[in-house]
This record gives C-alpha cells, sequence and structure tokens, in this order.
C-alpha cells in the first residue's frame, strides 16, 4: 500500500511530528504551503491573518503541489488547530485533490487539548469533499503514539 504524508506547519512543530515519523516508515511527503506566506510575527499571523481566512471560509492560494494523488493509496494528513479548526490552507489542498479515491486520515496537534478540535476538524473537511473518505487518525499525541497507531492501522 502507497502512502503519501501531506502536513500543514507554520511553527515547524508539526514539520518535527512528520520528520520523526518520516525517519521510521520512510513514506514520501509534501509540505502544504500558503503562496502568500503568513507573517513570521506569531500575532500578526494567528489574530489576523488565519482568523480572517477562518472567519470569511477563506481558501487561500497554496504553492503548486509536483504529485500525482492518484499514485496512493492513503494520505496521512497533518497539521495544527488554528481557530478550533484546520487552517485554511488545509481546505485548498482537499479542494486540489478532488476526486481522490483513497483514504485521507488526520492528524492534528494544538496547544489545547479539547478533543472538540477534532471533531469540528473532521465536520469541517467532509463539507468541502463528502465523497473523500476522511478517517480520524490522532489528536495531539505523541511522536510514540503516532508510529504505533500507524503500525497498528498497518497504515
Amino acid at each position: 500500500m502507497k502512502t503519501l504524508i501531506a502536513y500543514f506547519s507554520w511553527s515547524n512543530n508539526t514539520k518535527k511530528l512528520v520528520d520523526k515519523i518520516n525517519e521510521k516508515k520512510k513514506y514520501d511527503v509534501i509540505r502544504i504551503e500558503r503562496a502568500i506566506p503568513y507573517s513570521d510575527d506569531y500575532d500578526i499571523c494567528a489574530y489576523k491573518e488565519a482568523k480572517e481566512e477562518v472567519n470569511k471560509k477563506i481558501h487561500p492560494a497554496i504553492k503548486p503541489l509536483d504529485i500525482d494523488f492518484g499514485n496512493y493509496d492513503q494520505i496521512l494528513l497533518f497539521f495544527p488547530i488554528w481557530w478550533y479548526t484546520f487552517p485554511m490552507p488545509i481546505a485548498t489542498f482537499i479542494e486540489s485533490i478532488k476526486g481522490y479515491k483513497g483514504k485521507v486520515y488526520i492528524f492534528a496537534n494544538s496547544y489545547t487539548n479539547d478533543p472538540q478540535y477534532m471533531i469540528n476538524s473532521m465536520k469541517d473537511l467532509r463539507k468541502i469533499d463528502q465523497n473523500i473518505e476522511f478517517k480520524e487518525g490522532l489528536f495531539n499525541k505523541s511522536e510514540e503514539e503516532h508510529i504505533q497507531f500507524i503500525e497498528s492501522e498497518e497504515i
């Protein structure tokens, strides 16, 4: 089974998690990046740019992803929680894989350990594309727990 990791990371916390997982699993990896980068200033990024995108449901342009998603049986999608759901570049990514026939496992992390954020993310992702099979991965777990989950699910 061929697996792709796709991730979004502003502060590189999610990137570090993906890197640790990939040391063991050796999947293909792509980084989802906003075409116009977010500000490096946390307050501007979080309280202006990201908040406005979530509130107005803006799906910002992302950098081109030179990959054929049809070559993968499943995608492991990693992202931080921003404003109670996924960052809006994730919405743009989901729109870009419209028609994808494999499973998309969701892995989210947040400074707040509120499971409602994962529920929100799953619900919001399904609103973007009801035909993609989204599967709940893990929320706010350690690197070791991610690896154990991926291995136990035979991902």
